[in-house]
This record gives structure tokens, C-alpha cells and sequence, in this order.
């Protein structure tokens, strides 16, 4: 029972075997309905709530403990945007002959997998978040780019991303190049201003904010802080493209937190407009009028 608490309730035959468990002991405890024969050469403890992870690790324990969780699978255990309500059972393996899985589960070949590829989470052996991005591009699924955003925001390094895509599509395998170049996007290049400044600043505008494009603001020495992209410099709300350099290392994080003091000693509230904000600009602007107001009303305080 131990050693299917620590497994999500299921376990591999020779598991048991290890532990002293022998054949004809086993299968009295399935026909007595206390184990259940959860994929070939999988049994699970029937006490044990059906979940999709008890599915997933099953999976992976059926062809002997070598298969790693891949695809959307693996982005639903690692908590990507996006894949919560993923139901399917992916499993990478490196090998398809004569292999035994549970049922309704998918099988993947990977070639070019290497140990820095694969990790646990909640026990279970899956890809890493790199690994699993690349897995998303080479089936092209269609929030792969919405999964890249979420592991730039949960806090994966973007030189790490690069260099797991940049090994793999060395290997010849399809979708690295793909991630390659929307995380180029994402951390090498910035919004296009004059995008946002049609679109976000005409919107502004139905609200009744006026704004400036590319407003410099410098402290009292005369030193430039930043150039806002878009600012209501009556109140000092300023709105600023960003993009992941800020985040590729530590040094770079701190740097930019510091710049954002600078802003703040000066008075001024800044909104960040992202690459994955892009399908709901509309949000970006509300947030940017509610600054906007809440910077009035404050100034209109006696």
C-alpha cells in the first residue's frame, strides 16, 4: 500500500514482486477486488480515486517504467496555460515495437531525447518544460504559443528555452526551429509601437485619455529613466511595451526593478503591454484608464 500511495495508487507487478509480494498473492487481491489490473503489467489499489493522474502514471509504469509523460500531457503536469482540461494521455518512448501501454493512451517515438530532457513531477516521469514545448511545435498544437508565454511568466529562463531548442533542432527534429523564432520575438525584439500606438492610443482616446507617444522621462540631473511609449503625462501613467530580456537573467530582473523605483520616486504608474497581451488589448487599455482616474482622483484629493 506504501508503495502505491507514493505512485497515485498504482504500481508495476515487478514493484510488488520487489517487495515480497508474490504472483498467486496478487492475484487473489484482484479477485477479491482489492487490486485492479490497470495496463499490462500495471495493477492499482481500487480504494484509489480515478484520476487523470493515476491515468498518467499508470501510463508511463506500463512499458516497464521507461516511457516519460509528452505533448499536451505533459503540459497539463507541469501547469501550463492552457492545458488543464487536457484529458488524453501522451507517452514519449523511444522504441513503439511490441510495446504494451493502458488503454486509450497515445504513443510518441522521440529519437533525440536525452536525461536532460525528462524530470518528475508529482512522481511521475515527463519531459521538461523546454522538452514539452518543443513536443507542442512538432505536432503543431494550436496553444503552443500561449504555452511559451506561460513558461516565460512561471519563471523559465529564456537562454535555457533557446539552448534545449537550438539541441534539438540540431537533431533534425521538427518544431525547435518554430520555438526558436516566437521566442526571438518574445525576448529579442519589442512590440511594434506604432501597432499599439493605433490601436491603444484610438481607444484611449474613445475613453477621453490623451497620451504621447514616446515620452521621455529623466530624473532631476537630466538623466533619461525611459521612453515611455505611450504616456497621459498630465497625470503620469505611462505604458510600456515590454519584452523577456528583462527576465533572461537575474542581473537583467534587477536592473529593471530598479528602473521602476526611479519611475515611482517620479511619480509616475506604469502599465506593461506584452507580447501575450496581444489577444486582449482591450484589458491593457481598462487597466490603463483605471490608472488614469485613479491618478485624478488623487490629485482632486484635498
Amino acid at each position: 500500500m506504501a508503495v502505491l500511495a507514493g505512485q497515485h495508487g498504482v504500481a508495476t507487478d515487478a514493484q510488488l514482486r520487489a517487495i515480497g509480494l508474490s504472483a498467486d498473492v496478487q492475484g487473489r487481491l484482484i479477485a477479491r477486488g482489492l487490486l485492479l489490473r490497470f495496463a499490462p503489467g500495471v495493477v492499482g489499489d481500487a480504494g484509489t480515486e480515478a484520476t487523470w493522474h493515476r491515468r498518467a502514471m499508470a501510463a508511463t509504469l506500463a512499458p516497464g517504467g521507461t516511457a516519460i509523460l509528452g505533448g499536451a500531457a505533459a503540459a497539463r503536469l507541469h501547469a501550463i496555460d492552457g492545458f488543464a482540461d487536457i484529458e488524453r494521455i501522451i507517452v514519449v518512448v523511444a522504441h513503439i515495437s511490441k510495446l504494451k501501454v493502458a488503454p486509450k493512451v497515445t504513443i510518441v517515438r522521440a529519437r533525440y531525447l536525452v536525461d536532460d530532457d525528462i524530470t518528475e513531477v508529482d512522481s511521475i516521469r515527463t519531459l521538461t518544460v523546454a522538452a514539452t514545448l518543443v513536443s507542442l511545435a512538432r505536432v503543431r498544437h494550436a496553444d503552443r504559443s500561449q504555452a511559451l508565454d506561460s513558461a516565460l511568466r512561471d519563471g523559465s529562463a529564456p537562454l535555457g528555452l533557446r539552448e534545449v531548442f537550438v539541441r534539438h533542432r540540431r537533431c533534425g527534429a521538427r518544431g525547435p526551429a518554430e520555438m526558436i523564432s516566437m521566442l526571438d520575438q518574445r525576448v529579442d525584439s519589442r512590440l511594434p509601437r506604432s501597432w499599439f500606438q493605433r490601436v491603444a492610443a484610438d481607444l484611449l482616446r474613445q475613453h477621453g485619455i490623451s497620451t504621447v507617444d514616446e515620452w521621455a522621462v529623466r530624473d532631476e540631473n537630466g538623466r533619461l529613466i525611459a521612453e515611455l511609449d505611450l504616456a497621459a503625462v498630465d497625470v503620469q501613467v505611462g505604458l510600456e511595451c515590454q519584452s523577456w530580456e528583462w527576465h533572461g537573467t537575474p542581473s537583467a530582473q534587477r536592473a529593471d526593478a530598479a528602473r521602476k523605483r526611479r519611475l515611482r520616486r517620479l511619480g509616475w504608474e506604469i502599465i506593461e503591454l506584452w507580447w501575450s497581451d496581444l489577444d486582449h488589448i482591450d484589458d491593457v487599455v481598462a487597466d490603463f484608464q483605471e490608472a488614469v482616474e485613479r491618478a485624478r482622483r488623487l490629485r482632486l484629493a484635498p
